[in-house]
């Protein structure tokens, strides 16, 4: 059984990527980070404007295999070459010219509250329960939790979700600001579409665009950040999106963005 079902809409504009190891609380292990590795190249070469990641059965992910780990007969390499792959996955997935959406269904532990995280847009079912994890197996965290968690929800909730080891239900998930709203799983198809149709009324470079700032934002100056915006905007303007867009807000009509 394949450990990635990947669906794509009729048009390429949507790409839906469940975790597919549900004997296993859809733990990683090296098969599944390759063919997370694979969708992404394949979503790179794609029209795709929206990837959404969710999880089948009852969890969302538990995170590295630790099974996988101990079986191995050296848990220190192969957690190290893992993280090093799961790394690579978030690396790519950040590049993508799409927003990401991570759907928390269960159970997101470890690796899948990194995962859960990487999402620019991040939603939970009434289902959701997230845990940092790491310490209670001995071990710190990877999947850039220590960078994105502190600008997620500010140093000092970190330092107590990374610290006490709480179970977050998805109410305070919401609070913190971990996800930006909760819906059950079947709202899945009709949030997804309007998503799409909010980014069909942008730019597509826009977006992506904005989605880099934003990424970049939290570790340039204010000066920095407000020299990139004005080169970001230049460039946007010199674009066929940009003048379709100028165009159509002065002659108040939608505009018809390529892509």
């Amino acid at each position: 059984m394949s450990t990635l079902q990947t669906r794509q809409a009729l048009d390429g504009s949507l790409v839906r990527l469940t975790l597919n190891r549900p004997d296993r609380l859809n733990a990683f292990d090296a098969p599944m980070l390759r063919e997370l590795g694979e969708a992404s190249r394949s979503i790179a070469e794609s029209k795709a404007r929206l990837v959404v990641i969710d999880g089948s059965g009852k969890a969302f992910s538990a995170g590295g295999d630790l099974a996988a780990a101990s079986a191995s007969g050296n848990a220190s390499s192969y957690l190290g070459t893992l993280a090093r792959q799961f790394h690579a996955v978030l690396e790519s997935f950040a590049s993508l010219e799409a927003v990401i959406v991570t759907v928390v269904n269960g159970a997101a532990v470890g690796g899948g509250f990194a995962l859960a995280l990487a999402g620019d847009l991040r939603y939970a079912t009434p289902d959701a329960r997230f845990r940092i994890g790491y310490g209670r197996a001995g071990l710190t965290v990877d999947g850039g939790i220590s960078w994105r968690l502190p600008r997620l929800i500010g140093l000092a909730q970190a330092q107590r979700l990374i610290i006490e080891d709480p179970d977050v239900g998805p109410e305070e998930a919401l609070a913190l600001g971990l996800v930006h709203d909760i819906f059950p799983a079947s709202d899945l198809p009709a949030r997804c579409e309007a998503i799409l149709e909010s980014l069909r009324r942008q730019g597509r470079m826009a977006v992506v665009r904005n989605r880099s700032l934003l990424a970049a934002g939290a570790s340039r100056s204010l000066r920095e950040s407000l020299e990139a915006e004005a080169e970001t905007i230049r460039l946007s303007a010199g674009t066929a999106d940009g003048a379709e867009g100028i165009r159509a807000f002065l002659e108040k009509r939608a505009a018809k963005f390529q892509g």
